[in-house]
């Protein structure tokens, strides 16, 4: 009984340490890039932050064909969901859980098109010739 409690603890601390983290993370991003009600302004940051300006075409092209910048954007035959239209397991290959925040969603994404792709312009390209990233 005496383990089970002590790994319940530790459990929880880990838990806390985690959510904590995320907040400081979306906190270093927010004092960047502000804590823009503009989707686009706040994503153009954060390409331009991540790769350079060169690179904001090729994101905001695949952000358009995905889900028109709509962050409850809901494909009707799959998991697909939010600006990034990503499906429940790519949710799980990164660091954000699903979430109906644009900035989150942007923040995923980019993180995605980094790990999977290298650059948005990779993506893009991948995209043109897949119809999806």
């Amino acid at each position: 009984m005496k383990t089970l409690l002590k790994f319940l603890i530790v459990l929880v601390i880990l838990l806390v340490i985690g959510s904590i983290h995320k907040k400081e993370v979306i906190a270093e991003h927010n004092l960047h890039c502000g804590n823009s009600i503009d989707i686009k302004e706040f994503s153009k940051c954060e390409v331009a932050k991540k790769w350079d300006d060169t690179q904001w075409s090729a994101f905001e092209y695949i952000v358009q064909k995905e889900s028109n910048w709509d962050s409850t954007a809901q494909n009707p035959t799959s998991t697909a969901y939010g600006i990034s239209q990503f499906l429940n397991s790519t949710w799980k290959l990164g660091s954000y859980k699903k979430t109906g925040n644009p900035q989150i969603q942007i923040l995923a994404m980019v993180e995605y098109i980094e790990v999977r792709y290298n650059t948005p312009t990779e993506a893009f390209i991948y995209w043109q010739a897949n119809k999806h990233y």
